[in-house]
Parts: C-alpha cells; structure tokens; sequence
C-alpha cells in the first residue's frame, strides 16, 4: 500500500511563498526549517521568488 500524498492548504502554501519572496531569503533553507522539498516551493511560487536559489 503507498502512503498517501501530503495536502497543503492554501493559507500555509502562501505563508510559505511570503518566506520565500523576502529579500535574502534561501529558498532551500525555508524548504528544510518546514521539511519540504526545494523543487516543491519552486513550483508553489513565481518564477521572480526563485531567484536565490543556489545562493
């Protein structure tokens, strides 16, 4: 039996995007303080918030 996919609501994904979007925020360290996936928050958010990846 495969475990089932974790859910998200919107309220916590934009919480999460408005982490992401704030000036010198690292896209993988938000991922890992909410044990999440970078490639994941890459797809929540718009392209311009991704600009400190691999920083």
């Amino acid at each position: 039996m495969r475990p089932q996919r974790r859910t998200y609501s919107k309220s916590f994904k934009a919480q999460v995007i408005q982490e992401c979007s704030e000036p010198g925020a690292s896209i993988a360290n938000i991922a890992l303080g909410y044990s999440l996936n970078a490639a994941l928050l890459m797809e929540w958010s718009p392209p311009i918030s991704c600009a400190t990846v691999g920083r």
